[in-house]
């Protein structure tokens, strides 16, 4: 049995990187893209502004904590 220091990965896919510590979680959303998002899908200014100033909140709290 191989130690940890000389195990190689073999495969580079997707499962292979998850099980052997790659990147995984959920990534973050930023604003201009959820607004972005709300504006292809409705069409409405109002829904993307309002969608923005959510996203933005959102994100505040993950990194400042909620006030």
């Amino acid at each position: 049995m191989s130690t940890r220091r000389y195990f190689k990965i073999k495969g580079k896919n997707a499962s292979t990187k998850k099980r052997y510590g790659g990147k995984s979680g959920k990534k973050w959303t930023t604003a201009i893209d959820a607004a972005q998002g709300t504006l292809k899908k409705t069409g409405s200014m109002k829904e993307a502004k309002q969608s923005l100033r959510k996203q933005a909140l959102s994100n505040a709290r993950k990194l400042f904590g909620s006030i």
